[in-house]
């Protein structure tokens, strides 16, 4: 009778020894590489116009601290629960600048808790995969993780406290954790 054993699970070490996989992005999650492909124009658009919203309203988000917004680098951390590690690459997030030099002198990844992550779900992403990052984020102590899906037209914010989550559609205004039209968000894709 044969065995069948599970994949072993990469560490971020050892990950980052891995070549890079041109032409798609990379992500450790959970120990396992995941190659997707690279994000389609209307993707790159939401990007720009989220990036654009969060950094008219940088300073509200934290008024007595500088915060930086980060794009699409590498967030490495290791999971409580299944000891595995991970380095996903979230889209904008919401760092503190010392953490962000920290990354630099280290020549590593981001270590920190961001205040604020955003996922741009894109139509070749698997079902379960933008949930699982989600959960990554929220069980590492993120406050707020906002998941834009433009292709439905809908924003979802999530939070640690609860396994509900704010749903925002077409003619919604959000107010936490930033402040934004989800028709502005997606303004962007017809005007292009």
């Amino acid at each position: 009778m044969a065995t069948v054993s599970a994949p072993r699970l990469l560490t971020a070490e050892e990950y980052a020894l891995l070549p890079e996989a041109e032409g798609f992005r990379d992500e450790l999650i959970e120990g396992e590489r995941v190659l997707s492909p690279k994000p389609k124009a209307a993707h790159t658009l939401i990007l720009d116009r989220l990036t654009e919203i969060l950094d008219r309203q940088l300073d509200e988000l934290a008024p007595n601290e500088p915060l930086r917004i980060w794009r699409e680098a590498g967030w490495s951390f290791r999971i409580a629960a299944s000891g595995a590690d991970s380095v996903p690459g979230p889209d904008p997030m919401i760092v503190r600048p010392q953490e962000v030099r920290r990354a630099v002198q280290k020549n590593g990844w981001y270590e920190g808790v961001p205040l604020l992550v955003m996922e741009v779900i894109s139509p070749s992403e698997r079902k379960s995969r933008p949930m699982q990052k989600i959960g990554l984020y929220l069980e590492m102590g993120v406050p707020h993780v906002v998941e834009v899906d433009y292709t439905r037209r809908i924003v979802r914010v999530h939070t640690p406290e609860s396994d509900a989550f704010s749903i925002y559609g077409d003619g919604d205004q959000m107010s936490t954790p930033f402040r934004a039209a989800v028709a502005e968000i997606f303004a962007i894709l017809e005007a292009a």
